[in-house]
C-alpha cells in the first residue's frame, strides 16, 4: 500500500518511465504470486513462527535493497558499460518481486492463517480485533510514508523501516507467534467451553478438512478469490498512482493523501462490523454487503472534487480495506479447515498478489492510451456487479457435506 508514494522518486532515480516502472511492478508481483502456492506448502510444513521470523527479517533486507536500488543500478551500468533501460528495470523488478513475496505474500499468510488456526466460534470477532491494525495500516500508510519521506528522504525512509523490521518485528514474531493452540496444550475456542455463539451458526459447521485441489473445485473459493483479487487490483492501482490521479482530478496531492486518514477510521469500523456480523450471519451475505463498498470506491472518485465524492470514496475505500483484512483470515479456515490452510491461503494470495500487480499497469494503460484514470473508475463500477452474481452461490462447502451425512 505504501509503494505509491515512492513511485515518482523511483522514476527519477532509476531513469524509467511510469509505464516501465508499472510493468516492472506487474512482472515482479506476478512472479511473487506464482511462487506463493509453494510458499503456502512451506508454511504448512514449518508453521507460523518459523515462517514469520524468517520472512520478516528478509523483508527488512528487501527494503534496504530498495533504498539503494538507484545506486545498484548505476553500479551495474558502470560495470557493464551500458546505459540501457533494462538494467534499472531488472534491478527494480527484483525489488518488487522480493517485496511482494515477503510482505503481502508470506508474512501476511503466516499472520492471518495463524489466527485462523487458533479460533473457531469467535473467529470473526477476533479477526475484527486483529484487523483494526491492518485496516488502519492499509489506509494511512501512504500518508505516513509521505510524512517520513519529507522528514528523512525517500532512501532513508526505506532504510529506517528495514531496520525496524529486522530488529523489531522479527523479535516480536519469535517471542509471540505460535502456530496453533495445541502447541501450547490448549484447544480452539468452542461452545463447550462457554465461549461459543448463543445459537447455531449455519457457517460454523465443520465436517472435514479440504485439500487445496478439493477447495479449488468449489464455487465458493472462486467467488471470494474474485473479491480479494479485485480489491487488491483496484486498491493497489489507486495507491500506486495516487499522486498522478490527484493531478488529473485537479486536487492537491496532499489533500488526496489526507483522505487516507478518514478512510482508516472507516476501515476500522467496517472491519469490526464485518467480523462481528460474520459470527452470526452467513459469510456470503456479508460479502454481498461489502460489494457496496467496492462500488462506492470508484464512484466517489468519479464524483470528486464535489464534497459528496469525498464521503463516498472514503466509505468505499475503508469498507474494502476492512473487508480484506477480515475476510482473508476468516473465510478459508471456516470453509476448508486447518490442515491445508497454508496451501489454500497461498493460492488465494497468489491470485490477489498477481491482481495487485495488474492494477498499476491497467491504471497506466487507461491513463496513457485511454480516457484517463476515469476510464478505470468506470470499470470499477461494473466488475463488482459480476462478483455480486458469484456471491449468491458462495455457500460454505461444509454445509453440503453436512447435508450428505
Amino acid at each position: 500500500m505504501g509503494v505509491g508514494v515512492f513511485t515518482d522518486f523511483l522514476i527519477e532515480g532509476l531513469g524509467l518511465t511510469r509505464m516501465q516502472l508499472s510493468i516492472a511492478y506487474f512482472f515482479g508481483t506476478t512472479m511473487s504470486g506464482l511462487m506463493l502456492p509453494f510458499g503456502g506448502r512451506a508454511y504448512d510444513l514449518f508453521g507460523s513462527r518459523k515462517t514469520a521470523v524468517l520472512v520478516s527479517f528478509c523483508l527488512g533486507l528487501v527494503l534496504v535493497y530498495l533504498g539503494y536500488s538507484d545506486y545498484i543500478s548505476d553500479w551495474l551500468q558502470k560495470v557493464t558499460g551500458s546505459l540501457h533501460w533494462w538494467i534499472p528495470f531488472g534491478v527494480i523488478l527484483l525489488g518488487f518481486f522480493s517485496l511482494r513475496f515477503t510482505a503481502q505474500g508470506m508474512l501476511t499468510m503466516a499472520s492471518q492463517a495463524m489466527i485462523g488456526k487458533w479460533f473457531h466460534e469467535r473467529r470473526g470477532l477476533i479477526m475484527s480485533i486483529s484487523g483494526m491494525g491492518v485496516s488502519i495500516s492499509f489506509s494511512i500508510t501512504p500518508w505516513v510514508f509521505s510524512w517520513i519521506i519529507n522528514w528523512v528522504g525517500w532512501r532513508n525512509s526505506w532504510l529506517l523501516m528495514g531496520l525496524l523490521l529486522m530488529m523489531g518485528v522479527t523479535l516480536v514474531c519469535y517471542l509471540f507467534f505460535r502456530d496453533n493452540p495445541e502447541e501450547c496444550d490448549l484447544e480452539m475456542d468452542g461452545p463447550l467451553k462457554g465461549t461459543g455463539s448463543k445459537r447455531v451458526h449455519p457457517d460454523k459447521i465443520f465436517i472435514r478438512d479440504f485439500t487445496r485441489s478439493e477447495a479449488v473445485r468449489t464455487f465458493s473459493f472462486w467467488a471470494f478469490a474474485a473479491a480479494f483479487a479485485w480489491m487488491a487490483l483496484f486498491g493497489t492501482g489507486y495507491t500506486f498512482h495516487v499522486i498522478a490521479i490527484s493531478e488529473e482530478i485537479g486536487i492537491q496531492a496532499s489533500t488526496m493523501l489526507v483522505l487516507f486518514i478518514p478512510s482508516a477510521i472507516s476501515g476500522v469500523l467496517a472491519n469490526f462490523l464485518i467480523g462481528y456480523i460474520s459470527d452470526y450471519v452467513r459469510i456470503k451475505y456479508v460479502l454481498m454487503a461489502v460489494i457496496a463498498g467496492m462500488i462506492c470506491f470508484p464512484l466517489g472518485l468519479l464524483i470528486l472534487p464535489k464534497p459528496v465524492g469525498f464521503v463516498v470514496m472514503v466509505f468505499g475505500m475503508g469498507t474494502c480495506n476492512g473487508a480484506y483484512a477480515n475476510f482473508s483470515g476468516n473465510v478459508w479456515p471456516r470453509f476448508f479447515g486447518r490442515t491445508h490452510l497454508g496451501a489454500i491461503h497461498g493460492l488465494n494470495g497468489s491470485i490477489a498478489v498477481i491482481a495487485s500487480g495488474v492494477g498499476p499497469v491497467l491504471f497506466t494503460i487507461f491513463k496513457d492510451h485511454g480516457p484517463g484514470f476515469s476510464g478505470i473508475f468506470w470499470v470499477g463500477l461494473v466488475v463488482p456487479l459480476g462478483i455480486l452474481l458469484l456471491s449468491f452461490f458462495a455457500d460454505n462447502p461444509q454445509r453440503k457435506l453436512a447435508e450428505m451425512t
